[in-house]
């Protein structure tokens, strides 16, 4: 097993500190994506990626959650999937992989802004605030 990058792990660090909270919404299966998000707030929020094996099950565990995103906010769920899924192919000591992967990460501030905001407005938990470099509107 090969150690994670620490800068992969900065950008899984900004991401995974996006999410914020989790009720109902007309389409998709909003009640078990929001008890998906309580259950798994810790591993969503604070992912344990020590080793490069423990990437797969964190990218996993964002798909497997991605199934059940309500249409209102499931394109922005899936940016941060695919935004997940870049910074997982960093190579240590590549730094245009290191710059694909940080804008990547970078590139999902508006989507992270707006699933907080779903999840804040439909769901009764709050696992944390989101934190971008550019203010987001609700």
């Amino acid at each position: 097993m090969l150690a994670v990058s620490p800068r992969l792990l900065i950008a899984a660090a900004i991401v995974a500190g996006l999410l914020a909270a989790c009720g109902s919404d007309d389409s998709g299966n909003a009640e078990r994506f929001c008890g998906e998000i309580q259950l798994h707030a810790a591993e969503l929020t604070q992912p344990d990626l020590t080793y490069t094996d423990d990437i797969e099950p964190f990218l996993d565990l964002y798909r497997d959650i991605a199934e059940l995103a309500p249409l209102a906010i499931e394109q922005e769920w899936d940016h941060l999937v695919t935004a997940y899924e870049t910074a997982s192919t960093v190579v240590p000591g590549d730094p245009e992989s290191e710059q694909r992967a940080l804008a990547a990460i970078f590139s999902t501030e508006k989507s992270a802004a707006a699933v907080d905001s779903w999840l804040e407005r439909n769901c009764a938990v709050d696992i944390g605030p989101v934190f971008t470099i550019v203010a987001q509107g609700d």
